[in-house]
């Protein structure tokens, strides 16, 4: 009796909830009437959240004695709107307050900044992020319909998070917090691998893992050209605790741990183990493409740079093989799910495959990106040992984000990461702010960086702008090149690293980068020739080259500064306040080109430091 009343309460309980429940439909626009995607709408005083897609429409289910839903954006005047009926349309409007523009372009080169008055952190000023401007963009298509199709017209920008690490941290918990809950993927606590050999060489190719005390790998990565991997912890909403990790790394057959791990927060975890240097000689780059019909304003633009990127590539890198591949794809129900060309040394079969697509089907603003990524990580046929193994994700729509689709994309990270394949997103015209999330903590999670088209090539449909706190514009064909050679850039196992003394000796004092000082009396590699003064706002930095000590001196205002390597990644932060000078040590890292990076008031400066083991 007791069980049947349980039933029958049950039974009651989940009616009622299901009776209570009322589902809430709308549109969101601007106050142009432009359909806003991608604005986050909750159920006041709960979790229970969606986003607007595409055409600016949304449906939600709420608790029936719900009386408000929250719309938000950022950019855009929050608004609470008081449930009325089953239908909810909502005009949002343009918050002043935080899209304070400055725009300075030279040479092609632009920087643009919005003004945000929060800030995380006690021990900086309040920072700066780059938000979306909801202006209406009416283009005159007439010119840029007229333009040739050719390679070097788009333009672009990257953010790699790596070299801005705690601005991500801020950003992923702030503005972009929103869709963690969406996507569930949370790349923030963070594990930084160095391996190199008795040598200090670079160690490439080793597998790395993150595993707990039972055996159990939480994630598991392989390290770079630099000798480097990222590991991380809960990144897709697991519960691990962060008690009794350790790592694992296993190279030509034998196995070495590093018990006690530090997140990256306190440092990067160096492993030096007996192995020999070895430089592969290949590399695998694959370009996996949304070919759906909203591609169609900037497909043939692309098709173009990537043939021409391909063309260099082969040519400035005749050391080492160079293998390609392609995976198109478009959405379920289209005349196509995904097509392929495998990894070929011969360029032209990849160029053929290219230029015979073309963009068609979609209709609804999610595309099948599982499906593409799929065909690429697990059915291209990547080389075991190549030096880099990266796929350039170009898309302007984000996958399905029911709960299977999503699944799907954790899986697919985490067996690009296992398998060392970076993963470096190219998002078009069109995506939202949900995709930009998405795509970064990808980036992230994968060793890769983001990349995103912009508005200056004035071609295709408006993009939206990154949230960060600035960013420079490029040709996308040069974003293509810089980034594969920095994934081709290692030492080679029996020389020191190559450099020219020319190059480095502008490097003793890191100017403003428009400014160029005349440091030619300077002797950058004695300590005992540096003049000791020190320019106001400037820093010095001796010698350079350095074997192991670099000794970095400074005045003005100045809080932190940075060590970085080639890709921008940062390795160090140093706390500088109330200092005028302190010693870094250098000899745990291999040998090759690093950064110094500081902030001088709004401008961020650089210096170029040679690690030679010589």
């Amino acid at each position: 009796m007791k069980f049947l009343f349980s039933l029958l309460f049950i039974s009651f309980f989940t009616l009622n909830i299901s009776i209570s429940q009322n589902t809430i439909s709308g549109k969101v626009t601007d106050e142009s009437g432009a359909a806003l995607p991608g604005v986050s709408v909750l159920e006041k005083g709960t979790s229970n959240g969606t986003m607007t897609i595409k055409d600016g429409t949304y449906s939600i289910k709420v608790n029936s004695k719900s009386k408000y839903l929250v719309f938000s954006y950022i950019g855009m005047k929050t608004i609470e709107k008081k449930i009325t009926s089953d239908t909810l349309n909502l005009i949002m409007s343009v918050s002043e307050e935080e899209l304070d523009e400055v725009v300075v372009t030279s040479l092609g080169i632009s920087k643009i900044k919005k003004a945000f008055g929060y800030d995380t952190r006690s021990d900086r000023p309040s920072a700066e992020y780059e938000t979306y401007d909801y202006a209406t963009v009416k283009r005159d298509k007439t010119e840029s319909n007229k333009r040739t199709v050719k390679s070097g017209l788009l333009t672009a920008g990257e953010l790699n998070d790596y070299g801005k690490w705690e601005l991500w941290k801020d950003i992923s918990e702030n503005q972009l917090k929103t869709f963690k809950s969406v996507w569930n993927m949370m790349p923030q606590h963070r594990y930084c691998v160095q391996v190199t050999n008795y040598k200090d060489k670079p160690i490439v190719n080793a597998k790395v893992f993150l595993q707990t005390k039972k055996g159990d790998t939480i994630w598991a990565a392989s390290t770079d050209n630099t000798g480097k991997a990222e590991l991380w912890l809960n990144v897709l909403n697991e519960t691990y605790s962060d008690k009794d990790l350790y790592i694992n790394i296993t190279d030509m057959g034998q196995s070495y741990k590093l018990l006690k791990p530090d997140k990256f927060h306190d440092g990067i975890n160096f492993i030096s183990i007996p192995a020999e240097c070895y430089v592969p000689e290949k590399a695998d780059i694959a370009f996996v493409v949304d070919a759906t019909g909203s591609m169609g304003d900037e497909i043939a633009y692309l098709k173009a740079e990537l043939e021409d990127v391909l063309n260099k590539i082969q040519k400035q890198h005749k050391d080492i093989t160079v293998n390609t591949a392609s995976v198109f794809y478009r959405d379920i129900h289209d005349s196509y799910l995904t097509q392929k060309s495998d990894f070929s040394k011969d360029i032209k079969q990849t160029i053929q495959f290219i230029n015979k697509q073309s963009a068609g089907g979609g209709g609804d603003f999610p595309e099948a990106a599982d499906a593409g990524l799929n065909t690429a990580i697990n059915e291209l046929n990547w080389s075991e040992d190549a030096l880099t193994k990266v796929v350039f994700l170009i898309l302007d729509a984000p996958p399905h984000s029911d709960a299977e689709s999503v699944k799907k994309m954790q899986k697919l990270t985490k067996e690009a990461a296992a398998k060392g394949i970076r993963i470096v997103p190219v998002t078009a015209s069109g995506i939202d702010k949900s995709t930009e999330y998405l795509m970064r903590s990808i980036a992230l999670a994968t060793n890769g960086t983001y990349v995103f088209l912009t508005d200056d090539s004035g071609i295709g449909n408006a993009h939206i702008k990154p949230t960060t706190d600035e960013y420079q514009v490029e040709f996308l064909n040069d974003v293509f090149i810089r980034l594969i050679n920095q994934y081709l850039s290692i030492p080679d196992c029996e020389e020191d690293i190559v450099y020219n003394k020319e190059e480095i000796q502008d490097t003793s004092y890191i100017a403003d980068n428009s400014i160029p000082q005349d440091t030619s009396a300077v002797d950058t590699t004695d300590a005992t020739h540096i003049d000791n003064t020190v320019i106001p706002g400037k820093v010095k930095y001796y010698p350079n080259p350095t074997i192991d000590i670099l000794n970095i001196e400074f005045s003005g205002d100045m809080k932190e500064m940075f060590l970085a390597d080639v890709s921008g990644k940062i390795l160090q932060r140093f706390d500088i306040q109330r200092k005028n000078s302190f010693r870094i040590s250098l000899s745990k890292y291999p040998s090759g080109i690093y950064f110094i990076q500081y902030q001088n008031g709004e401008r961020w400066q650089t210096g170029k430091i040679i690690h030679t083991k010589l």
